[in-house]
């Protein structure tokens, strides 16, 4: 069994981080603050080639050297070509994992959902997720670091209208605690980050946007009386667990959601 003493965190400076959906909203705002708070090296991940491009530039601008890779990160050759490259970029060292991938969810109650649409659903939400961990285990098994996977409250609190959302939810969150066991010998810690509604983002007004997303979302957006929380708001937490502050900390799952529910 590996000695995980010997896996002394590091500090974000000068950490090495590899960022999946890392073109957009959470994954790019967690980016941008890794290079601000001194990371080395940082490789985003996402599937379009000119906003990767454009993500890139933005978080280079704040000081590290950025790397973009183009791929399927629910695929599982391509999840493991990627992981493979992003490890060569950042020469065979990873600190800190992100996984903000995303994808389409619809709204309303299940009897009203196509069978088709909900089996790419439950696949498109879950599997990135699943698979970008398996790959990337591999690379951080000699020095430890940290893994933080994206869910959403929805694992935690039932909603109408979320049944199957909730449902890929709740895996990515169970599988996040459970993972967290399974590698602390490695030195390495496993969480879920888990806000509800993130401001300003493109998902966020595209639920506002639909009538029952309106509807559901109004009353929920109502009770975050501490404010609703935006993408740095979340990635403040992500950076968080990755520094040594929180080396003693792992399988947890922290809601930022600013007091729109607890537990």
């Amino acid at each position: 069994m590996p000695d995980s003493s010997a896996a002394e965190p590091r500090p974000i400076d000068g950490s090495r981080v590899l960022v999946a959906g890392g073109t957009s909203s959470v994954g790019l705002a967690a980016a941008r603050q890794f290079a601000e708070a001194g990371a080395d090296r940082i490789v985003l991940v996402g599937r379009d080639a000119g906003r990767g491009e454009k993500a890139k530039a933005e978080v280079a601008a704040k000081g590290a050297e950025v790397h973009f890779l183009s791929g399927d990160a629910g695929d599982a050759v391509d999840s493991t070509r990627l992981a493979a490259d992003a490890a060569d970029f950042l020469d065979g060292r990873l600190d800190t994992f992100v996984s903000a991938v995303s994808a389409s969810g619809h709204l309303g109650p299940i009897d009203n959902q196509d069978a088709a649409v909900l089996e790419q659903m439950l696949v498109g939400l879950v599997l990135p997720v699943m698979q970008m961990n398996r790959a990337i285990i591999p690379y951080m098994q000699q020095g430890g670091g940290t893994i933080v996977n994206i869910s959403s409250d929805a694992a935690k609190v039932p909603t109408p209208g979320e049944a199957v959302i909730g449902g890929a939810m709740a895996a990515i969150t169970m599988f996040s605690r459970t993972l967290a066991l399974e590698v602390k010998r490695y030195g390495i810690r496993v969480h879920a980050v888990t806000p509800s509604l993130v401001a300003d983002t493109p998902l966020a007004q595209r639920l506002l946007s639909e009538e029952f997303g309106a509807k559901i979302f109004g009353r929920i957006r109502a009770k975050a009386l501490l404010g609703l929380p935006d993408a740095e708001d979340v990635a403040e937490t992500i950076l968080w667990l990755a520094s040594p502050s929180a080396a003693k900390v792992t399988g947890q799952v922290i809601s930022v959601n600013g007091g729109i529910s607890a537990g």
